[in-house]
Order: structure tokens, then sequence, then C-alpha cells
């Protein structure tokens, strides 16, 4: 976890403007500072020091008040979380090939000692064990290419002054962030969309229509715009080039993932091989994420997938196929326990504590803290937040903070494997449409073994017809089900807001549970869980990893045909298969799925909350609770100062 920033411009803002921008992520790397002022047109270089900056590096160079930026084009900046080789000879911004290249990095390349290797046999030296020099040594031998041999989380901005290029990149998945604002003469990009506000030609207008998806679909990452208007994002699996002096953008996807649509007929010796592949795969995707020269945690909800990294952990220990140094005696997790007995999963938490004698920790978030300290949540989340449960998972990583620099999690599972309730639906839309009546009974007969009933029949088949419904059929039977007052959400945003679009983005890949998993993953659901990751890890300097999106399983699992995903009544047929032996009976076929999950309508509406005198003010007597607290962050937002 870093923070990245730079500006190209032939007028750079003063070193007052730069430091304030890079100060405004300092939580992302507090270990260390740093700046570079580039001059395109002969390639002089200042390297400048910052207050955190690592005390030996700063005998070398300036301190950045102290420069002026009027005679350069081009700053690169760096809030460094030291992980990997802590020491100085791992300072950003980074040079390499004789000061050729220039680069400010976010993430881990998690097969950066194999790539080394590689490049030394090539020829390459290295002065650090960083996998940052790696990047640089990749460029220089691959060029834009190198990113499809990393195996991690990344972005980065490269400087390379043979070509008068930048060179940026996002990794497959869009794990890490990168946000930039261009108006075709300056272009600036960070971490966090905090920082490019801080700069004085950055506007704060909010672009509503987004906004009206975050309130009414949940959805605020499924684009490659932002809720403000003037920033975007570079796609996940894309490179963006700036080439100077013109300022000419390119973007190029260097990744996809393959879309296999097949439904197939059911086979359980095929199903235990997938299985088995799987587990490989996992195991292999969770050792290289335990690399690290600091403390490792996990988060541990309890639920399937975060219980399957755990004991992944756990059984590398006891084979030795892992040193375990950084792990320590006995692996750490983090579980937050909810006081809604309906809501809280400690006591599956504590199963799998029992299960792999780990050291377990828990904190217990409330609704007193949260509306305490609503202001510096929502500060860190750039006031973007679907839902109060964003807040469980915020006090999970402030309790690992203490213990730990490095947590595992299970996020991309649910997406991956087919885990929440909606891909049943979507699951039971196939076999209508095929006319599967075999595969629809063992369907109905699974889900009445697992819950007792057929989980209200009526909501499976609504459901199911809603996958395939026109767009205006699918707003009205959304509207009575929610029964939600469109008229006040409008009122609050804008009048004539586009709702058949808006729906339509929500709906377009719902045909099939295969083309809605693809979606998931690649622009969807996943996208908007892992900023919320992102940022709740970051506002603690907190690094988070996701083995479920080690690229090479997350390839396997989406070219196998969807019969395999939800069988008899159970989602995650497949992750169930492979953890078979890992896992306890009472984890491995939970029939329940919560995750760090908080009573949202009850802390929307405590007696304390600032959306009650909303409900007032927008004259809202008939309310879903489940939308009041997006009616709140976007009240925030239209009113940003």
């Amino acid at each position: 976890m870093c923070g990245i920033f730079g500006i190209v411009s032939d007028k750079l803002p003063s070193h007052r403007a730069i430091k304030a921008a890079l100060d405004s992520i300092r939580h992302r790397g507090p270990d260390d500072e740093g700046y570079v002022l580039i001059r395109t047109n002969d390639g002089a270089t200042i390297p400048l020091a910052g207050s955190d900056t690592h005390q030996e590096v700063k005998k070398r160079y300036r301190d950045i008040s102290t420069a002026h930026s009027a005679d350069f084009n081009v700053v690169l900046a760096n809030r460094r979380l030291s992980i990997i080789d802590l020491s100085l000879r791992g300072h950003q911004p980074m040079s390499y090939s004789g000061g050729r290249l220039w680069i400010t990095y976010n993430g881990e390349i998690f097969n950066y000692e194999e790539l080394r290797r590689e490049l030394t046999a090539n020829g390459f030296s290295f002065d650090s064990r960083s996998d940052t020099e790696v990047i640089l040594a990749a460029y220089e031998e691959w060029g834009a290419e190198c990113v499809t041999r990393f195996n991690g989380q990344w972005a980065f901005c490269i400087y390379d002054h043979k070509t008068r290029s930048l060179f940026c990149s996002r990794d497959r998945f869009g794990i890490k962030p990168f946000y930039y604002w261009f108006d075709g003469k300056t272009f600036a990009f960070a971490s966090e969309i905090k920082t490019l506000l801080t700069l004085p030609f950055v506007t704060r207008r909010i672009k509503e229509d987004l906004l009206l998806d975050l309130v009414v679909f949940h959805m605020h990452h499924h684009t490659n715009d932002t809720i403000f208007d003037a920033i975007h994002q570079i796609p996940p699996s894309h490179n963006f080039t700036l080439t100077l002096p013109d300022m000419r953008p390119s973007t190029e996807r260097y990744y996809s993932l393959p879309l296999n649509n097949e439904v197939s007929t059911y086979d359980h010796r095929q199903a235990l091989q997938y299985a088995d592949n799987i587990r490989e795969l996992l195991i292999d995707a969770v050792r290289i994420r335990l690399v690290s020269d600091v403390p490792v945690g996990s988060c541990l909800s309890g639920g399937l997938d975060s219980s399957s990294i755990v004991a992944t952990i756990n059984m590398l220990l006891k084979e030795h196929r892992t040193d375990g140094k950084n792990i320590g005696e006995m692996q750490k997790t983090f579980t937050a326990s909810i006081d809604e007995p309906s809501l809280d999963e400690k006591r599956f938490a504590e199963e799998m504590i029992r299960h792999t004698n780990v050291d377990g920790f828990f904190v217990y978030p409330s609704v007193q803290e949260l509306w305490k300290e609503i202001d510096e949540f929502l500060y860190y989340h750039d006031n973007i937040c679907k839902s109060t449960n964003v807040y469980a998972g915020w006090c999970v990583m402030r309790l690992a903070s203490k213990h730990v620099k490095v947590v595992l999690n299970g996020q991309g599972s649910d997406e991956l494997f087919g885990g929440y309730p909606r891909y049943e639906m979507i699951y039971l839309s196939d076999m209508l449409k095929r006319r599967s009546l075999r595969s629809l009974y063992q369907f109905l007969s699974g889900q009445k073994l697992r819950y007792g009933n057929v989980r209200t029949l009526n909501n499976f088949l609504m459901g199911g017809y809603l996958a395939a419904a026109p767009s205006f059929l699918k707003i009205f039977l959304f509207k009575q089900k929610n029964k939600i007052q469109w008229e006040h959400l409008h009122g609050l945003l804008a009048e004539n807001t586009p709702l058949k679009e808006s729906f339509d983005r929500m709906t377009q890949w719902t045909s099939s549970l295969n083309c809605q998993l693809w979606w998931d993953v690649t622009q969807g659901y996943l996208r908007q869980l892992l900023y919320h990751d992102d940022r709740n890890a970051s506002a603690f300097s907190i690094e988070n990893r996701v083995p479920f999106l080690d690229h090479r399983l997350v390839d396997y699992v989406s070219s196998i045909p969807s019969v395999y995903k939800i069988y008899n009544g159970w989602s995650k047929w497949l992750l169930r298969l492979a953890m078979r032996e890992l896992l306890p009976e009472r984890i491995l076929w939970r029939k329940d799925k919560i995750g760090f999950t908080t009573p949202s309508g009850k802390w929307s509406t405590y007696e304390n909350s600032p959306i009650l005198p909303l409900i007032s003010r927008y004259g809202i007597k008939e309310y879903s609770t489940h939308y009041l607290w997006k009616f709140y962050i976007a009240h925030r937002l239209m009113n940003l100062k």
C-alpha cells in the first residue's frame, strides 16, 4: 500500500500545493515521502525530500519547501508503506537505467523474485530487493508488455525520457486505484480522489447520473467515470500512455477475462477434478501473497471465503511450504462481531479459530461509534460509501493495524464462484430459459434440503423473470418491491434523472449466470468492494491482499460451465468441494451468508442519526430503511464545498 501522485503541466503548481496534495494521502504511506521534478525537454531532474522522508535520503536531497517548480513540467511523488525491502533503497520515486526511467508505484508484484531471476539472467542488475526496481527493469526489457508478466496488484506511473512519455498501468481487476484529471493541457493523477480535489484547477462538480446509480442500484465503480464529473479512472486491465510534449493520450487493454457462457450438464467426476485444480491454484495464490518483510495476518468473518484462506495458511505452515517468519508463532485473525444475533458470525469465527489454533482478535462495531466518527470515516472514503456494512470492515482494519501490516481477505470469491443469493435467481432463470425441468427440480429440491423450504419460491421466480424482463417492467417491479418515493430522490438529485438508462446499465449482463459473474468480476460489483477495502485498509496504513483474485485462479474458474457453480441448491459448489479436506463441516456447509454486515436500517434510524432530519426535510413518509444511508451520502456529496 502506497500513495502515488503526479502532474504534467507547462505550469506546475507551487511546492506548497504539491506537498499539500501528497499530504492528503499520508495515511497510505507514512513510512517515507519523496518527490522528483522533471524537465522533459532535456531530462533534468531534481529529487526532493519531505518531512517524512527516510533520514539517510534527506541528507542527499533538498527539501521540497525550498524548491521552485517553474522550470519543470513534470512532478512525480510518492508516500511509501514499506512492505518489501524496508531499507532506504526502496525509496520512491525510484530511478533506473541511468536516470532515464522514474517510477511512482503502489502495490505488490508477487512473482517479482521469479522475474528478477529471469532479468538477471538477461544481464540486468539490481541495487535493492524491492519489486519496484523489478518493474523498472521489466519495463526496460519488455516495454508495455511487461505488465502481462506480473502477478499482483498495482497502479504505477513511469516517466520514460527516451520516449518522453508517461506510461501508467492498473492491475487486471482494479485492486489498486488510479484516478486522473485531464483537460488536454494539464494531466494530474493520484491514488485517491481527495488528492486531486486539493488542486486549484480541479472542480468538485457532481456527476448526477452516477450518484443515482449509487443511491438506487448500490453501484459506483462500474464505469471509468467517477461521481466527480471531471475525475476519471484508468480501467482495470489497461495501460494509459501520455506522449509529450503534445499531451496525446492513449489507452490500451492488456488483459481480457474470457467469457464461457456454456451451461453444460453436470458430471460429478468432472466437478471433483475442477475442485482439485482450484484448491492447488488457491494454495499457490495464498503462498505467494505471504511474502513480506513485515507481519501478516488475515481477516476472518467465519464464512467460507475467509475461512478458506485461514485454513490454507494453516496448511502451508504445517507442511513447511512457507517459512512463516512474518506470521509469527501463531497466525493472527481479525473479526467483527455485531450486537445483532441474526448478523453476528462470532460463533463461526470461533469454530475456525479452534480448528486451526490461530490467535483470534475481535472488534465490536456499534452505531454509537459510527456516528461519533462519521466525518473521519467518510473522509477516507471520499464520501462515497454504499452502506453501513463498510464500517465493520473499517473497524477490522483498525484492529489489524495494532498487530500486523499486511492482511489477506476473501474478497472476490463470491463473484467468482457465485456466492450471492441473486446468483441463484439468475441460475434459476437459466434453467427456465433452457426449459430444463430436471435441473430445475434438482435446484428446488436442493433449496428445500438446504433451508427446510424453497426459500419463498415466489421470490426466486420473480428474480428469474426479472433477468429477462424489459426495462420498463424491471423498473416497475423494482419500485413496487422497494416502496421508495422516487419523486423525493429526484428532488434531491435533479429533475428528470435518467432512471431507465441507469437501470439498463445495471442489468445489461443478467442474461445468464456466467455473464453476470463475468460482469461482476470485470466491471460490476467487485470493483466497488475493492474500493472500500482499499480505503478501509489505507486509512490505517495496512496493505490488503486478495488471493481469490490471482489471475490464474480467476481465468480457470471463469472457464468452467455454470452448472458446476450452483448445484443442488448450493452456491459456491466448487469452492466447497475444493476445501472439503481443510474446513470443518460446520463452515464448509454453512447455509447462510452474512459477511462483515451491520443492521443498516437500525443504524440509519438511530436516535442521534443525522439521517432523521433529512427524512423530515424532504417530506419522506414512505421509505425503505435500506435506502436511507444512501440518501444521506447523496446529500453530503451534493453539498460538498
